[in-house]
């Protein structure tokens, strides 16, 4: 294992396997090789960080590296708190990372002495002539035609391109070797005014293998062959062959080769057009069977990535499959620390539990994700945060709907911490030793019968969130409300 940990990663055996137990928990690998490391979620989430970082910088010491971040607007905190840490990384190495995003995002590492920042702007005219030249190839188009396509186009690459091959697969130019003409005038809006109109009328000339295109889109901007010959009504050598003439028309790209390959859609908004495309009732009929498949064929997606399941159960309108699978996403990503995340997950599944008919069921379920999102609060946030109270202060009506039940471990600390405070931030370890901790006594509860419930607050702080609940409970025992 020496040799080959040290030809992966570039360190020594230790820190090697060491590295290799990180991304074997970050990838949900069997872990029978590199056992897990005793660390906390908050420390493991740094160490992983750490490690992508230095493989970054690892691999720039042996020869020039090119890394390329497409559509950063859409990224996910995390991976926003991994790539700030590369380009910190990397600052002394020969690498280069571009990064592309729309002017409304604000890169937090826009302040870095090596940072530099381009901004595109539309094409000239002259540059949209050059790229329409590019994509018929060198063939020249009748002038009223290339000056419509650049004026429509307004500049917008994507938009050249899609436009000038809407013109050129509908029909009415005529191939003269060299150039193309015009056998009559030009039809009446024969050149579409947007790109919209543009990407849906390829679409429906490729009308045999649409219906696949748009499967692809419910599924995502990126998907598998093996996800969508799971949910689509076509034999095997059929799907294939929708799939290439998707490939050959440029609207998704392929990588690898059926059934272990996987297809992209040449920008979101393709993805869009597709999507865009299907009535109300059908999407939402793909987007449960796109949901299905995943809970009977692919296991580790019920496991690892809920959060899949839950968004294509919402836009199914199917709330009550969405809600447990959005509240395991954010106990997932609570676990991983990832805790904007995590309140992203339990925000949405609170917003719809909000929407079942009310019940005990329905009241326990919010319980239990309010016990969740205050823990992922607090641990972001700190227990004095308006966000925290608000999640928590609900709980006590709802315990008492269901007949006088205690809230959870988290929702019990907020109400605690609500009677007690200003208490101020004095530790737990403090608890208990001095009756003057910033307060004195109140409502006749010492303070040391509130350690428990400081415990499970230092505990969360100190990134152990995962460990705070049980402490929660002794602080529930000791002290009622």
């Amino acid at each position: 294992m020496g040799v080959a940990t040290q030809r992966v990663v570039g360190v020594t055996e230790q820190k090697g396997a060491d590295t290799l137990a990180l991304f074997a928990s970050l990838l949900s690998l069997p872990t029978d090789r590199y056992p897990p490391l005793n660390l906390s979620p908050q420390k493991q989430k740094e160490n992983t960080i750490a490690a992508l970082a230095d493989q970054v910088a690892l691999l720039a010491g042996r020869h020039p590296v090119l890394m390329i971040f497409e559509d950063a607007h859409w990224i996910d905190p995390t991976t926003l708190e991994v790539l700030g840490a590369m380009i910190e990384r990397v600052r002394d190495s020969a690498a280069l990372m571009v990064i592309t995003h729309r002017p409304e995002f604000d890169p937090p590492w826009a302040g870095h002495g090596h940072v530099g920042a381009l901004t595109l702007n539309r094409l000239s005219r002259r540059e949209g002539a050059d790229m329409v030249a590019k994509v018929t190839g060198g063939k020249a188009l009748p002038d009223e035609v290339l000056d419509q396509i650049v004026a429509k186009t307004d500049g917008v690459p994507l938009f050249v391109e899609e436009l000038t091959k809407t013109v050129l697969e509908a029909g009415f130019l005529k191939d003269s070797g060299d150039a193309y003409t015009l056998d009559g005038p030009l039809p009446p809006l024969a050149i579409p005014a947007t790109l919209q109109d543009s990407l849906m009328a390829r679409l429906d000339r490729l009308s045999p293998v649409k219906e696949i295109a748009q499967l692809g889109a419910c599924i995502g901007r990126e998907f598998s062959y093996e996800l969508l010959a799971a949910v689509a009504s076509l034999r095997d050598n059929e799907l294939r062959d929708a799939l290439q003439q998707l490939v050959n028309s440029e609207l998704v790209f392929r990588r690898g080769t059926p059934p272990d390959s996987t297809y992209t859609f040449k920008h979101a908004l393709v993805q869009d057009a597709a999507y865009e495309s299907l009535l109300k009732a059908r999407r939402q009929q793909l987007h449960t069977k796109i949901a299905r498949a995943f809970e009977e064929r692919f296991p580790h997606i019920v496991a690892d990535e809920p959060e899949l399941i839950a968004h294509h159960y919402t836009a199914a309108g199917l709330d009550e499959r969405a809600v447990p699978n959005w509240r395991k996403a954010g106990e997932n990503a609570l676990m991983r620390m990832a805790l904007a995340e995590a309140i992203s997950h339990l925000s949405r599944a609170l917003e719809l539990n909000d929407t079942a008919e009310p019940s005990a069921s329905r009241d326990r379920q919010e319980l239990e994700i309010r016990n969740s999102l205050g823990t992922a609060y607090m641990g972001l946030l700190g227990w004095t945060a308006p966000e925290y109270e608000r999640t928590v202060a609900p709980a006590i009506a709802i315990g008492k709907r269901l007949g006088g039940q205690v809230a959870p471990a988290a929702t019990d600390v907020g109400t605690l911490a609500n009677l007690f405070l200003p208490i101020g931030f004095c530790r737990s370890s403090q608890m208990g030793r001095r009756n003057d901790c910033r307060g004195g006594r109140r409502k006749g509860i010492r303070y040391r019968d509130f350690w428990p419930c400081r415990r499970g607050n230092d505990l969360s702080l100190d990134g152990r969130v995962h460990r705070g609940p049980a402490t929660f409970g002794t602080c529930r025992r000791t002290v009622r409300f």
